[in-house]
């Protein structure tokens, strides 16, 4: 029987191994409604694109430019994996960009409870 992830590193470590395209693109989906709800939380206006989204962060003094850019970089690895032809992963890269990715989730739930 297959054994359960219990914590963030067991989850990482499993699904880096197992799929690690689907970690990628679950990790972006995580962080892309916490985009959302930070806005949301805050009562902050904004267009639906992300590219609107994330120049409203960087404008942000709570996140700034150097926030939002480690998050525009988190897009463009997961859009290059959505939407170009399908090339290697390795489990190490999949593993850094979740763990980014949990890392700039927090940051937003740490910007709105401030």
């Amino acid at each position: 029987m297959h054994q359960l992830a219990t914590t963030f590193e067991e989850h990482v470590e499993i699904m880096a191994a197992e799929d690690p395209h689907a970690l990628i693109l679950g990790w972006w989906s995580r962080l892309e409604l916490a985009i959302k709800e930070y806005f949301d939380v805050l009562g902050i206006p904004v267009k639906a694109s992300m590219s609107h989204r994330e120049q409203a962060l960087s404008g942000d003094p709570r996140l700034g430019p150097e926030i939002t850019a480690q998050i525009c970089e988190l897009r463009l690895i997961r859009n290059v994996l959505a939407h170009e032809k399908r090339k290697s992963l390795s489990s190490d890269d999949a593993t850094q960009y979740a763990q980014k990715a949990y890392e700039l989730i927090g940051i937003l739930v740490r910007a709105h409870s401030s």
